[in-house]
């Protein structure tokens, strides 16, 4: 079969890959799994922090600014991700794919700028409460975010002009990545750009963390007894595990591109938005008890009264 190098209608159009493919059949009820818990479990976050008026702190404000990425992330790859599971023969054009693949780029990186700033958050709690109040005001939180939307959209400005126009390709994800799309260029910078662009700040952003939690956890067990050293050490293994779930496949995807087979690659990038809700919402008392109460069950089971009466 050739390249699909042909446009229909004058329009560019990319071949996807069909999932699940051979030797894969129990991959749609994995894939219908992980969204339903991304969907569900952030969506229900989201739900919590904006219906209670005393989660509006930094730690749960950072905590819904990271559930609308991973809500962002898992809709930016769904519409693609159906198409290559129902249709023999998925498409995509190329104004789709140039949407999709900002989507993804801008999306990735606002949530690895999110992970950075819930870690500075954790490390000025726990190591300088006296600034935490002084530095995470409401008016430090809105120039934050919008640092956070520049950074994830400038680097997006010469993708329009990177992004193949010669001819058709094969894509080997069932979603416009944008390493793999600009690798397709013909001639320019190609994939460098967006492969530099996103390990120079991708790994900035996990050398902070890396060194954030370090100081956190070092803190932490200097005051705690025993057994509290035992549980923040499974937090931080937990947290660990979340960061290496989202930054694992992004760095895979990025710096290989077309080297993980789709599916792979398709449950790579949805498991940290299937995980930040475990690790880092139901971890949190406070959290969970607002979610319980909005979910109409009580957080404390409530005990009749004794009466007091004569004994039997």
């Amino acid at each position: 079969m050739s390249a699909y190098n042909h446009t229909h209608s004058g329009m560019l159009t990319f071949l996807l890959p069909s999932l699940p493919g051979p030797g894969s059949p129990g991959l749609l009820t994995i894939l219908g799994l992980t969204y339903s818990t991304t969907l569900l479990g952030n969506g229900l976050i989201l739900l919590t922090i904006c219906a209670n008026t005393h989660l509006h702190q930094p730690q749960f404000l950072l905590l819904a600014l990271l559930a609308t990425t991973d809500l962002g992330l898992a809709l930016s790859m769904l519409p693609t991700i159906l198409d290559a599971l129902w249709l023999p023969v998925p498409t995509i054009s190329k104004d789709m794919c140039l949407l999709q693949m900002c989507c993804l780029y801008a999306v990735s990186s606002g949530q690895s700028s999110v992970l950075l700033a819930m870690a500075l958050d954790r490390w000025l709690a726990v190591c300088h409460p006296l600034y935490y109040l002084a530095f995470f005001t409401p008016s430090h939180l809105a120039w934050t975010s919008l640092a956070f939307i520049l950074r994830a959209t400038i680097p997006l400005l010469p993708t329009s002009l990177l992004i193949p126009s010669c001819s058709a390709r094969n894509l080997s994800l069932p979603f416009c990545f944008p390493t793999e799309v600009l690798q397709l260029s013909c001639g320019g910078l190609g994939w460098n750009y967006p492969a530099v662009s996103m390990f120079t700040t991708v790994s900035m952003d996990i050398i902070l963390i890396i060194i954030s939690y370090c100081l956190v956890f070092w803190e932490v067990m200097k005051r705690i007894s025993p057994i509290g050293q035992r549980k923040a050490l499974r937090t931080f293994t937990a947290h660990l595990c979340a960061l290496l779930a989202f930054y694992g496949p992004l760095f895979a995807s990025a710096m290989f591109p077309g080297s993980l087979p789709g599916s792979l690659a398709s449950l790579g990038l949805l498991a940290s938005p299937a995980l930040h809700p475990l690790v880092y919402g139901i971890q949190s008392h406070q959290l969970r008890r607002s979610l319980l109460d909005v979910l109409g069950c009580p957080s404390t089971p409530k005990v009749a009264p004794r009466t007091k009466g004569p004994h039997h």
